[in-house]
Formats: C-alpha cells, structure tokens, sequence
C-alpha cells in the first residue's frame, strides 16, 4: 500500500513539473489593461496590470487569452494588450542568455524609455502635453463600452464578424 502510495505521488509531481514546463508566459504591451471576469471589454476587472507584466496563459478565445497572474488572479486579457513573442538574446560570447519581447526590442531600437520621454519634454517645453497628459486619464467604463456596443449594434450585439 505504501509503496502505490509513493509511485502516485510521485507520477503526481512529474506531472505537475510537466505542467509547469509546458506553461506559456505573455507579456503585457500596452501602458494598463485590466484582467477580466469574462472574455469581453465590459466585463467586470479583477485586476490592473502593467505593462512589462508576466502572464501564464492558460488559454485563447476568440482573441482573449484566458491568463494568471503572479498573485493568482485568473482571467482575460485581450490580444491587442499582449505581446506573445521572444527574441532570444546572446550575451558574452553565448555564456548568459536573456529574453526580451517584441516590444522591448522595438522600443530598445527606437531608444524611447521613460528617460528619453522626460528629456524630450524638457528639450521641447513650448510643445503642449496637455492634451496627451488629459487623454492618458481618460476612463470609460465597462457600461459605458457595452451600451455603446449595444447602440451601435456591434459586436455580439449585432454586428459580428
């Protein structure tokens, strides 16, 4: 008895690293989106989460990644506000090896980080930020979205695909 006791646990424990190897990470592209309960704009959010931010994916729907966070959280996480690809970066001759997304590399290519941003606004004080600083704080609330969905008829509220 014992001894089935052992194997179970132990095909267990293969199974659950066998898992965890297979689970794929996404990033977060966008500035914040939200996880949410359903795979839907309005749905309701479960959490804020930053860009740069890690995901599990747990699955795909209709251009939703069903995702876990660091902390537990499982919900969706639309296509547009994530960034599935990998460049596999060489350093020192091959003896450390790092990731970076898509994104990061674009960003690194274009050399825009928040220290650039900051240094453009002082080189360029007379440009007007306002308007972009304004949008930035700009929410709409998931009612909000789904009534204009509904109104417009779009969607799964008539307009489809």
């Amino acid at each position: 008895m014992k001894k089935r006791l052992r194997l179970g646990a132990l095909a267990l424990a293969v199974l659950l690293v066998f898992v965890y190897l297979l689970a794929e990470t996404i990033t977060v592209k966008v500035k914040t989106t939200s996880v949410r309960r359903d795979p839907k704009f309005y749905a309701a959010s479960l959490a804020t989460i930053k860009s740069g931010t890690a995901l599990q994916k747990l699955a795909l729907k209709n251009g939703w990644f069903q995702v876990k966070t660091k902390d537990g959280v499982t919900g969706w996480v639309h296509s547009s506000a994530i960034d599935t690809r990998k460049f596999d970066l060489t350093a020192l001759g091959g003896a450390q090896q790092t990731q970076a997304s898509s994104g990061e590399v674009a960003l690194a290519a274009k050399g825009f980080n928040k220290r650039v941003e900051d240094q453009y606004r002082v080189q360029n004080a007379a440009a007007n930020y306002a308007g972009v600083d304004k949008m930035e704080k700009f929410t709409v609330l998931p009612a909000e979205v789904e009534e204009f969905l509904k109104r417009g008829k779009l969607g799964e509220f008539g307009g489809g695909r």
